[in-house]
């Protein structure tokens, strides 16, 4: 049976938002999340992943670090937009009952 992995995109919501979000899916037993940010919300990712990490006692762990760019716009206005996938394993965080 594979395992469904749980995606997160990261938006202009406060970093607090996706944290909870972030807890909340592990805590349910999720065993793999994956932080998804475009641009400038990137930043913002990464601090959701790492407070995380701090708030669990390092019982989460990382496992892919995607990063490359995406084309986005209309035809003859696109641009280049730099994405991040953070790939979040849960290592240990209990299941909520």
């Amino acid at each position: 049976m594979s395992q469904v992995i749980q995606e997160i995109v990261v938006g202009e919501k406060p970093e607090g938002s996706y944290t909870l979000e972030l807890i909340n899916m592990l805590g349910k037993g999720a065993q793999r999340v994956i932080v998804k940010a475009h641009g400038r919300n990137i930043s913002k990712a990464v601090y959701v992943t790492e407070s995380v990490r701090r708030l669990t006692g390092d019982k989460i762990g990382y496992g892919k670090i995607k990063i490359y760019s995406t084309e986005v716009g209309e035809l003859k206005e696109e641009k280049s937009v730099p994405v991040i996938e953070i790939e979040v394993i849960n290592l240990g965080v209990k299941p909520q009952s």
